[in-house]
């Protein structure tokens, strides 16, 4: 589970509520909660550790890349996960997805392929 003792529960510092479209890509740093919608791609800045929310009418039409990330809504586009993913039972995954931990209520859909997320080899 997310919020257990090595998850440690993180902080939200931004809201896209729910009657708020962003149009563009976002980036973000920390904890992120969505429950309006995305058009773009939503990045997690190089080097943070991120977390991102979504809730169960929110949208993100693009791609997503998040250290953590508990998905409740609909996404069109890509996930990447490199560290933790949850799908609650309203979720859509309409992309395909990578992951480290994964874990999938009854109900989520996805539509698109489930890998395994590989850290970048060391040269």
């Amino acid at each position: 589970m997310f919020f257990n003792k090595k998850n440690k529960a993180r902080t939200i510092e931004t809201l896209i509520d729910k009657d708020i479209t962003v149009r563009g890509n976002v980036t973000y740093s920390g904890g992120i909660r969505v429950d309006g919608a995305i058009h773009g791609n939503l990045t997690e800045l190089p080097g943070s550790v991120g977390t991102l929310i979504m809730g169960n009418k929110s949208r993100i039409k693009g791609n997503i890349s998040a250290h953590t990330a508990i998905i409740g809504g609909d996404v069109n586009g890509n996930v990447v996960c490199t560290e933790y993913l949850e799908l609650h039972a309203n979720a859509r995954i309409m992309g395909n997805i990578e992951y480290k931990v994964i874990e999938i209520h009854a109900g989520a859909k996805v539509y698109g392929q489930l890998k395994a997320y590989q850290l970048p080899q060391k040269k």
